[in-house]
């Protein structure tokens, strides 16, 4: 193996390890604004409480103020899932593209590594 090749792999391994980085940092902004949005979900599930049928007699007020409470925390989850699917689309989409990148970052390093190795071993013969 020259050295010109060992070289040229070397850059191309350089090359496709930012490619890779740069892919795995866009999956990762993906996947934390898919995070953040579950958990948004989930918390607005957890928040609802069940009406007590004593205080609905009681208090007609505190029924109707539950019940528009109710509508809002609808509204907001169909705008989280709403949300949440586009997101997930996103990932879904972005996915292969860095499982792409980190399969070629690795066959060129590994591709690289041996062109090395290769070149050392016939520099050490030759001395």
């Amino acid at each position: 193996m020259d050295r010109k090749r060992a070289e040229a792999l070397a850059r191309l391994a350089a090359l496709a390890a930012m490619k890779r980085e740069a892919e795995l940092a866009k999956l990762a902004a993906v996947a934390q604004s898919r995070a953040r949005l579950q958990g948004a979900l989930q918390a607005l599930k957890a928040v609802e409480a069940p009406l007590d049928p004593a205080e609905a007699v009681s208090d007609p007020a505190l029924v109707g103020a539950r019940l528009a409470h109710r509508r809002w925390s609808e509204a907001q989850s169909r705008r989280l899932n709403q949300q949440l699917a586009m997101v997930t689309v996103d990932w879904m989409r972005q996915k292969p593209a860095a499982a792409k990148a980190f399969g070629r970052a690795a066959v060129l390093e590994g591709l690289a590594g041996k062109a090395e190795a290769a070149l050392k071993a016939e520099n050490a013969k030759g001395e």
